[in-house]
């Protein structure tokens, strides 16, 4: 009586477990699809790189998959695999941070050239629209994308005032916030605006040497960092090869994985404390 008693209760619990997952999986599906449609269509097009949101998805699934089985080849712990393949479908916007990132830099370097070549062509004679379309055609990515943008915008019948205040909110930096006000303040109470923006290039151009001189001189603690924060790590995969049995009992016991969750922690402190240490603000 009581085996039928359980095998029921162990039937019924099956069958309990493999509705729940069907009826999760289409919103689990869903959801994903909403954020790689929004990942696409909005943070990517915002950087000027198109991909059809269906390719994004099936790209960041193969990875996560390809990752899963590469890891479990390799002996990793199940939860440990499938946590890093669900992280790398679920939380691809690390990539995207250190993509804007760089391209605002990029931008910040060609800023520069750009104010200088505005200023000559304003003593040139040029107007500012046009200006700004010729420099936006002299310019490469991204700082000529950005402003072939801002001139679209101001033909298809938005104010130049507005275009430019929508550039300064799509690329949150002071210099550029600096140039937008320049060309605002001139444009209502007049003045030599050649004149404003050369000076305004001086200075830029100023701040971008100081800021890779400041860069040249933090990175060494950058590197020691980076090295002290991998040392740890590098060390237990080694003896995880040469003596597997000692360390498995870090993927294996309750205390093992203790122990890796307050190494983990330890590290993750370490490695923002010396970033905050390193990072210089102008």
């Amino acid at each position: 009586m009581s085996t039928s008693v359980f095998l029921i209760a162990s039937a019924g619990a099956m069958f309990f477990t493999v509705m729940s997952m069907a009826r999760m999986f289409p919103l689990v599906s869903n959801w994903l699809s909403s954020r790689h449609e929004g990942l696409a269509d909005g943070d990517l097009a915002d950087l000027f790189i198109f991909i059809p949101s269906r390719r994004l998805g099936k790209v960041l699934w193969s990875v996560g998959l390809g990752l899963w089985v590469v890891l479990g080849l390799a002996g990793v712990p199940l939860p440990v695999s499938v946590s890093v393949a669900a992280f790398c479908i679920v939380a691809p916007r690390g990539l995207l941070g250190l993509i804007r990132r760089r391209r605002e830099r990029r931008l910040l370097e060609q800023l520069p050239d750009g104010i200088a070549l505005l200023s000559g062509l304003l003593r040139a004679g040029h107007g500012l629209a046009q200006g700004l379309a010729l420099v936006a055609d002299r310019q490469p990515a991204p700082l000529g994308q950005e402003l072939q943008l801002l001139v679209r915008k101001h033909r298809l019948g938005i104010p130049l005032d507005q275009a430019l205040q929508e550039f300064a909110v799509r690329v949150p930096e002071p210099d550029v916030a600096l140039l937008v006000l320049a060309i605002r303040v001139s444009r209502e109470v007049g003045g030599n605006l050649a004149e404003s923006l050369q000076r305004l290039g001086e200075g830029v151009r100023a701040r971008v040497l100081l800021r890779e001189r400041i860069g040249a001189l933090t990175a060494q603690g950058k590197l020691q960092g980076l090295i002290i924060g991998l040392l740890p790590v590098l060390l237990m995969l080694a003896l995880a090869v040469i003596d597997p049995g000692p360390m498995g009992w870090l993927f294996r016991t309750q205390g093992g994985w203790a122990t890796l969750a307050v190494i983990s922690t330890l590290e993750a402190c370490g490695f923002l404390l010396i970033r905050r240490i390193v990072r210089i603000d102008l």
